[in-house]
């Protein structure tokens, strides 16, 4: 720090008489430098800490993004493969109806049993509608949320399982390594060096100045150039930093106190999602492996019998109705099952992990 002063201007009567100001002004100039003792370790520190918590909180909000990407391209995977079942069914739905409208011309069924199969087919016909409907909707939400084109391209359900894949690693140990309570580990420990910065208050810093002096009121002996220097201690002695201690030192307990709280919550989270993963991985085995593929013999026997002539256009039609629904319901059970690991890998941090490595 630099300074400058213009001092020594006479008030009242000049000894000697007569002398004009630029006989008696004394003009000086210094530059002073103060030297921290113990204050500049604990200030780095806390420097430190806060960089380390903004980067992992960076880290924390591109796992959400990821997160959110994820299940926006997963909705539009579930829902063309909604749609493609839906289509699928619709057209051998669509070669029933033919097979059954040859069966009416040669008079071997009835037009009430030719009328419930169009009834049927027109309803499919509309669920397809909707399917699509919905398949262009949530393509136009995953545009507008990536802000780019959203394209599944041959992504199946099975692909969208494998997006939000779990290690078998993954448990409540994991929440450890989760980056936004790393950040808060890092704003206490930053806390803790605020208060050994505002404790070392107490030790008083030393400042040291060189000055120069150029004196014109030499006609009473004074030198006409001068160096000097100097050192000053302010010696603290009401404030010395206990305030902003005891402040700091109450933001590094709410801190320590927001990271147990958080980590409590995610815990029981984390459970609760393990929980409906398993009773959903349930459901759908019970879906996919036992009752999907006795729904689609039944039918197979059913289009059969009406190939063959021996038809019950009851059970044919509620026999589809089950096949839809089950086939419907598996893949709902699958994208159920990835909005429960998405949740997982969002809990436990995962993404953030990935992305940090």
């Amino acid at each position: 720090m630099g300074d400058f002063s213009v001092s020594d201007f006479p008030l009242g009567r000049i000894t000697p008489f007569g002398l004009g100001l630029n006989r008696t002004l004394i003009y000086g100039v210094g530059v002073s430098e103060t030297v921290e003792l113990g204050k500049r370790e604990p200030r780095a520190q806390a420097a430190d800490m806060r960089l380390k918590a903004a980067s992992k909180r960076v880290l924390a909000t591109l796992a959400e993004r990821v997160a959110d990407a994820r299940l926006a391209l997963a909705r539009v995977v579930y829902a063309r493969a909604r749609q493609q079942a839906l289509e699928e069914s619709f057209r051998i739905a669509a070669a029933s109806a033919a097979v059954a409208k040859g069966r009416l011309d040669h008079q071997a069924l009835s037009g009430v049993d030719y009328d419930r199969l169009l009834i049927d087919l027109t309803a499919l016909q509309a669920e397809v509608a909707r399917a699509t409907a919905d398949t262009q909707s949530v393509l136009d939400l995953c545009s507008a949320k990536l802000r780019a084109t959203c394209d599944d391209g041959d992504a199946t359900i099975g692909d969208m399982d494998i997006a939000a894949n779990l290690p078998d690693t993954a448990d409540e140990r994991t929440l450890d390594r989760r980056v936004d309570l790393q950040a808060l580990r890092f704003e206490r420990q930053a806390a803790a060096h605020d208060a050994i910065l505002a404790e070392h208050r107490s030790i008083p810093d030393l400042t040291f100045r060189l000055g120069y002096t150029h004196d014109t009121f030499t006609i009473s002996g004074d030198n006409l150039n001068s160096l000097s220097l100097s050192v000053a201690l302010p010696i603290p002695v009401f404030d010395h930093g206990q305030h902003d201690a005891t402040q700091a030192l109450a933001k590094a307990d709410e801190l320590d106190q927001v990271a147990r709280a958080a980590v409590t919550s995610a815990r029981g989270e984390v459970a609760a999602l393990f929980t409906s993963r398993h009773a959903i991985e349930h459901a759908l085995s019970s879906v996919e492996d036992d009752m999907l593929p006795l729904a689609i013999s039944v039918l197979a026997a059913q289009e059969k019998g009406l190939a063959e002539g021996q038809l019950d256009m009851t059970d044919l039609l509620l026999a589809r109705r089950q096949a839809i629904t089950l086939r419907t319901q598996a893949l709902d059970l699958r994208f159920e099952l990835f909005n429960v690991k998405n949740d997982l890998r969002r809990v436990l941090g995962l993404d953030a992990e990935a992305a940090q490595q």
